[in-house]
């Protein structure tokens, strides 16, 4: 396998972030007319973006329906962030289905269904199978950044290497680095107190410089975590999100893309009828972005159906949606179609 794998010439369904919401792609599968073993009359394929897990009621069940997919050959799939925390060992919010450890922390937001520790071997085994980025001549698939420096890192690697082997070389490589720099020794000295209050959302954290910094060399040195996570710059101040403090906050890395290779990515919360404006999307709901109009985020937010779920009289912009290439029209899991612009 290639970590940076080829597409074939076919019209393709991109689906965006799922995060365990089984019922929305179950939904969405059957409006974009394909049948349950995946085919499609038309010939069409599906494409799974990443983050399939996490949050959601149910992720070991959208992990099967998209394992079978990827197997019988009727859909392709990338890793997201969350494929990757799990392929690292490193429990994160929501991932208490897959992790005990999270589970009593999850408890309090999320009602999911557990994965049988019988399952878990076969669940690694399937997500090291799968790439990180999906290409043509025409597009580009990737979970949220295409930057060519990075991909050149994981074309380099041996051709048979797995997600998991590839992570944890540049962990290695990683750790020797970061004891290097400058601001490495006040980064130990903060990390305690930080460790022990940056799940604590009640409590007032200050801005710790060191801990930002960090995050951002952490970030920028590992691919896989740099091409599904996104580039990231220094917080005006603390925030509280995904179940701990951060000290940085994603950048809209697209408009300074030169390339005229379309990118579609999922990954950063878009969503269809914002209350308030979004910091990343100042554009339409359905616009292309970027400084030439060629990426476009197919992630709107389903993920956080489990807030809707806790309080059903909130707004609920919160959807799945499919990008149909080349048509360029999207689908959603209630059935409702879009044009781009």
């Amino acid at each position: 396998m290639s970590l940076i794998a080829t597409l074939p010439d076919v019209p393709l369904d991109i689906v965006g972030d799922i995060h365990g919401e089984i019922d929305a792609l179950e939904s969405l599968i059957h409006h974009l007319g394909y049948q349950d073993d995946g085919r499609h009359p038309e010939n069409r394929k599906l494409v799974f973006i990443g983050d399939f897990i996490d949050r959601g009621p149910d992720s070991p069940q959208v992990l099967r329906r998209i394992q079978q997919w990827v197997a019988n050959g009727n859909a392709f799939a990338i890793l997201g962030n969350h494929e990757i925390n799990l392929l690292a060992n490193d429990a994160k919010d929501g991932s208490g289905w897959y992790f005990p450890q999270q589970y009593p922390i999850d408890q309090k937001r999320y009602r999911y269904q557990m994965m049988e520790e019988t399952e878990k071997s076969a669940l690694v085994d399937f997500l090291n199978t799968l790439p990180i980025a999906l290409e043509r001549k025409d597009l580009r698939i990737i979970h949220a950044l295409w930057q060519p420096e990075k991909i050149q890192q994981l074309r380099l690697l041996e051709e048979n290497i797995t997600p998991q082997q590839a992570y944890f070389h540049f962990e290695k490589l990683r750790k020797e680095a970061i004891r290097l720099e400058s601001w490495f020794e006040q980064y130990q000295q903060e990390h305690h107190y930080y460790h022990h209050h940056c799940r604590i959302e009640t409590e007032p954290m200050p801005m710790m410089e060191s801990i930002a910094k960090r995050d951002l060399f952490c970030n920028d040195f590992n691919p896989l975590r740099s091409l599904t996570c996104g580039t990231e710059n220094f917080a005006k101040k603390p925030f509280f999100a995904a179940g701990r403090w951060r000290m940085t906050t994603r950048t809209a890395w697209w408009n300074d893309y030169q390339e005229t290779t379309p990118v579609i990515i999922g990954h950063y919360w878009r969503q269809w009828q914002p209350k308030t404006p979004q910091a990343l999307f100042p554009e339409p709901p359905n616009a292309w972005l970027g400084a030439k109009k060629n990426v476009f985020c197919v992630d709107y937010s389903v993920g956080a159906r489990w807030r809707i779920r806790e309080k059903p009289s909130l707004h609920q912009p919160y959807r799945l949606a499919a990008l149909r290439f080349p048509e360029r029209i999207l689908i959603f899991d209630d059935g409702e179609m879009a044009e781009t612009i």
